[in-house]
């Protein structure tokens, strides 16, 4: 059906905006598969405990791969992660015939905040690994409000475009 893929730093807001955009989908009738990058690295055991460039370019991989099943399979995927890599977001683009990329732009005193949270877990990407933002992305969103009224606003805002370019 379709890949809505969420990215952004670190803080941005990516889950819990994913999270907001699921519950809307489903209540219009969507069989949604909501992926949740850190989930997936939870659940990869030992191959997803390294944050090297590489280990999260192999973890951003697996989250491509079940984006694209659940895709497949006829749910709409709802990706909320990191993988800020251009190489990703191509294999998205040139693999999903129905794929809508989110770039999310985090309040920076929230992405502080959340980068001082995640010290000591390895390289982050935005302060060790360059982030590659995308190059095109299909909506861009500031989330620099705090509370369920600026989630709902942004969620209805990236649900309204979803919709006029899937139509």
């Amino acid at each position: 059906m379709s890949v809505i893929w969420i990215t952004g730093l670190a803080g941005a807001g990516k889950s819990t905006l994913a999270a907001a955009l699921a519950l809307r989908l489903r209540s219009e009738g969507h069989v949604v598969q909501l992926i949740d990058g850190d989930l997936v690295r939870q659940s990869l055991g030992p191959l997803g405990n390294g944050y090297s460039r590489e280990d999260r370019l192999a973890v951003a991989g697996h989250i491509a791969a079940l984006a694209h099943a659940s895709s497949r399979a006829g749910q709409v995927a709802v990706v909320a992660t990191v993988s800020l890599f251009q190489a990703i977001h191509a294999q998205n683009r040139a693999r999903n015939a129905d794929y809508f990329e989110v770039l999310v732009n985090g309040a920076p005193g929230r992405l502080a905040r959340r980068a001082a949270e995640l010290a000591g877990r390895g390289p982050r990407v935005g302060a060790d690994i360059p982030p590659e933002f995308p190059l095109n992305p299909h909506l861009v969103l500031d989330n620099h409000g705090d509370g369920d009224d600026a989630v709902a606003m942004l969620a209805d805002t990236l649900l309204d475009e979803w919709k006029r370019r899937h139509v």
